[in-house]
């Protein structure tokens, strides 16, 4: 689903002066949301001359390393934890992402765990999930903001690894569960859904894929994703930064994996220094 009628809507109505291209102003004010693969669980910036220390990343630095445009604020809301208070967490940070007054929310996988997790022993499973799932979705829409939201990948390799098998739901229930995720992001002028799932499909069975000019070719799965089978790579991370460009479809981004994942490293580089002159 195309975010142009939101875009029109801000080129229109924007009486700034001086401000870059009109298509980029929804990047004023971006809020970044999810659960682990949005906080960074794995990633830590490469060694540099001068810096061999791994410091934290996440997503919010894959995001400011696409960006061509200054923004004037990003924040992030998400955690490595987020699957242990899926309800609340989702809740508090939709109350603080409205409080924010965004221009534009990213969350690829803030849907993640409304649609796995370990269900309640006396439940449907189905209608569990379902339920779950339906209630995330209430919460988004609190936002009228533009959304770029993941669907729902198949994780199941990571079973065994990360993952345990009633954590994954069954391949037909996965399904439906993105089946009405776009269902109502088609009722939403506000809505993308981002191919998530079918990105985690190519990484998965290590085939080739393209997005915009970047391909991955075949035997690529090891620099994509992490040994637990369920976080990405910086890399990978960064390719998922991609679906976001493409459906976004403005002239406001880089477009270089390389190029995003230096400036990337730049930005996690930047905040541990500035946490450190600051004391936290």
């Amino acid at each position: 689903m195309s975010l142009r009628f939101f875009l029109f809507v801000l080129s229109c109505s924007s009486t700034v002066v001086a401000t870059p291209a009109p298509d980029c102003e929804i990047l004023e004010r971006v809020a970044i949301t999810g659960a682990s693969v949005t906080a960074g669980m794995g990633l830590k910036t490469p060694p540099i001359k001068g810096d061999l220390s791994a410091h934290p990343m996440n997503f919010k630095h894959v995001v400011e390393g696409m960006l061509k445009t200054e923004p004037q604020d990003i924040e992030i809301f998400a955690d490595i934890m987020f699957f242990r208070g899926t309800k609340k967490n989702a809740t508090e940070y939709i109350q603080n992402i409205v409080a924010f007054k965004p221009t534009l929310v990213i969350g690829i996988d803030l849907l993640f765990w409304f649609g796995y997790g370990a269900p309640p022993f006396d439940v449907n499973v189905s209608e569990y999930r379902l339920n779950k799932l339906n209630h995330a979705l209430s919460l988004l829409e609190q936002i009228e903001a533009p959304m770029v939201l993941g669907d729902l990948p198949d994780m199941s390799e990571a079973i065994g690894h990360m993952l345990s098998k009633q954590q994954v739901p069954a391949p037909q229930l996965l399904e439906q569960l993105n089946a009405n995720i776009y269902a109502w992001a088609n009722e939403r002028e506000n809505v993308s859904i981002l191919p998530v799932n079918q990105l985690a499909k190519s990484i998965v069975q290590d085939e080739e894929f393209s997005i915009l000019n970047s391909t991955w070719p075949a035997g690529s799965k090891k620099k994509l994703l992490q040994t637990d089978m369920l976080h990405t790579t910086l890399e990978g991370t960064t390719a998922a930064g991609l679906l976001i460009i493409d459906a976004l479809d403005i002239d406001c981004f880089e477009t270089n994996p390389k190029t995003i994942m230096k400036n990337a490293a730049e930005e996690a580089r930047e905040d541990y220094s500035d946490s450190v002159s600051s004391g936290i």
